[in-house]
Order: structure tokens, then sequence, then C-alpha cells
């Protein structure tokens, strides 16, 4: 059996690989089905590496913030502020979305 570090060492490796392979397929403003598929493997990732506690949530929003610096040079909430204030989202009747409640990874809004 594994040593607690050498399972998070492991696990924190894996998270890295599949965040840098979901940034690779694009960011939050793309909606292609296999970004779709593998944002669901890595969210299913993320929730049995806390269910097992392999590691905290604190380190793996660590890599996933690395990984997506490495991917977009700039930091998720500088991104998403960026693209979201230079093309308002708006729905079928024209109003503009709030998309604040979304700032927070999906595995962390799921526990509010």
């Amino acid at each position: 059996m594994k040593s607690e570090y050498l399972a998070r060492a492991d696990f924190l490796r894996e998270l890295r690989k599949l965040t840098t392979e979901l940034y690779a397929l694009g960011d939050f403003t793309e909606e292609g089905p296999k970004r779709q598929r593998h944002e669901a493997r890595l969210n299913g990732f993320i929730d049995a590496g806390l269910l097992l506690e392999a590691c905290s949530r604190g380190d793996m929003q660590e890599v996933i913030d690395q990984c997506h610096f490495e991917a977009f040079g700039e930091s998720r909430a500088d991104r998403r502020e960026r693209l979201t204030t230079d093309a308002p989202s708006k729905n079928d009747e024209g109003a503009v979305i709030d998309w604040d409640q979304f700032d927070s990874p999906t595995f962390e809004r799921s526990k509010k």
C-alpha cells in the first residue's frame, strides 16, 4: 500500500494532467461535448479525491489555478472578468446574465 505522501503526490499529478487536458480544449466559454465530458470526468476525479481525503481542497485549487495560468497566461478570476466584461452574456429575452455564482469551481458550488 502507498504511503499518504505518495498517494497525495500521485493524485495531484493526475489532477494536473486532467486539468491541463481540459484547458487544452478551451475555457469556460467552450460548449463542445468533448470538453463537457472531460470536465465531468475531472469533477468526478476531484469529488473522489475529496471523499478519499487524498489531499485538501486548497491543494487541488492551487493545482487548478496553476494549470489555468499556464494555459491562458492569467488567473481564472482575471480571465473570467475580462471575458464577461468584454461581451456581456444575455438570455433569450435579452437580459444580462449574472455569472458570479459560477466563479467557484463546480466541486465547491455543490457543497453550498
